[in-house]
């Protein structure tokens, strides 16, 4: 339970999602780097696919029960006393708190307002819907966007991966750490990406005090179990997402990746990237904001969920990091026996301290798998899903 590299689940195939192929001339750029009528026909058939992949949508009725409390980013909602609806539901801390002190989400959680020129919105309102607008701006389809899939893509060619190839839940928070980093519009936000499954206070600290950041996403890329998820650590991931602190999970189930932001008994809630929305050209002021956010909640056993995920924690200077390292040391001691490993771990100092190298600080590029030639008796190699 110490290695972090990927293994047992891919989300996709490289067919399903028309990965560019290398190799000889079939499907290559005719003279003159210009696409032949091969090229030009596959794009086509590929995009019809999708179309009917991904354009189909059924929607369906989620029934939750009104005997148990649903667990959202860690709070909790009584279905049967409160007057409670999905949209009314908290968004998430990683989104909400990304400029600490300025997009801090108030203690009954942020609201969705159908316009920004609603009546009767106060002032603060009116302020936090604007701030809401630019937040998602940051997460456009478009190139210049910090968060866009063309960004994620071109970060992770800067370490020999490209669009088609896989990307696991440690390569995934890597790349969005660099986004952090390199978006002038999060100067006081910084990603911390754990090593080994193990999470040094002092190196989160270290981001706190050492530059401008007033705030740190923690992610910890882990697996949990073999080829399905070990159900000795269902109970353990409750209690994660209970954390006021804790921002999802980057996960899913095999060959379909998700986004888990609470559960309620034995189900995760989930968002899922693949559902498809209107485009939205979020340079106009006022922007439709509905395609961002999701109607309705789906739910999936935890039985179902993919063993290899990524689960992140939020927190601030001062005694905010404490209050988190002492939250999860008890969860995990709670969780873990003499005839278990704990799903990670958290202990003072730094890495450099233990001996160890600062992987947080570089990217070691993965090797791509190989075009083509993909054996249907093989199983999914380790911890591979496909990260939009």
């Amino acid at each position: 339970m110490h290695s972090v590299s990927p293994a047992a689940a891919q989300y996709g195939s490289p067919e399903e999602r028309g990965a560019p192929r290398a190799g000889g001339t079939r499907g290559g750029c005719a003279e003159g780097g210009e696409p032949d009528e091969v090229d030009r026909l596959k794009g086509r058939l590929i995009s019809a696919w999708n179309n009917v992949k991904y354009g189909w949508t059924v929607k369906t009725k989620t029934h939750f029960s009104k005997h148990s409390p649903v667990y959202l980013f860690g709070r909790d909602y009584h279905l049967d006393t409160e007057d409670w609806t999905w949209p009314d539901a908290p968004f998430s801390a990683s989104l909400a708190e990304m400029e600490p002190g300025k997009l801090a989400a108030s203690e009954q959680g942020w609201r969705l307002w159908p316009s920004p020129a609603v009546p009767g919105l106060s002032p603060r309102q009116q302020e936090e819907e604007q701030q809401h607008r630019t937040l998602v701006s940051w997460f456009a389809d478009h190139p210049q966007a910090p968060f866009s899939i063309h960004r994620l893509v071109e970060l992770g060619r800067g370490s020999g991966k490209k669009a088609g190839d896989w990307y696991g839940p440690s390569i995934a928070a890597h790349i969005l750490r660099r986004a952090v980093e390199s978006s002038s519009g999060t100067s006081r936000l910084a990603i911390y990406v754990s090593q080994d499954c193990t999470v040094y206070k002092g190196d989160v600290a270290g981001l706190l005090r050492g530059g401008a950041a007033g705030a740190v996403i923690v992610l910890v890329p882990m697996r949990l179990g073999g080829e399905t998820l070990n159900p000795v650590y269902v109970n353990c991931v409750k209690e994660l997402l209970k954390l006021k602190a804790c921002v999802g999970i980057i996960g899913g189930r095999p060959r379909h990746s998700l986004y888990f932001v609470g559960f309620q008994d034995d189900y995760l809630l989930y968002l899922d990237p693949h559902y498809c929305q209107p485009s939205v050209d979020t340079s106009q002021e006022c922007f439709p904001l509905e395609s961002y956010h999701c109607g309705s909640p789906r739910k999936m056993a935890f039985t179902k969920m993919d063993p290899s995920c990524t689960i992140g924690f939020y927190t601030q200077a001062g005694q905010d990091l404490d209050t988190l390292c002492a939250q999860l040391a008890q969860v995990l001691k709670a969780a873990s026996t003499k005839d278990k490993y704990p799903m990670f771990s958290v202990v003072d100092g730094r890495a450099q301290d233990y001996g160890l190298e600062e992987l947080c600080s570089r990217l070691a590029p993965l090797p791509a798998l190989r075009p083509g030639r993909r054996s249907k008796g093989k199983k999914p190699e380790a911890d591979d899903f496909v990260f939009l």
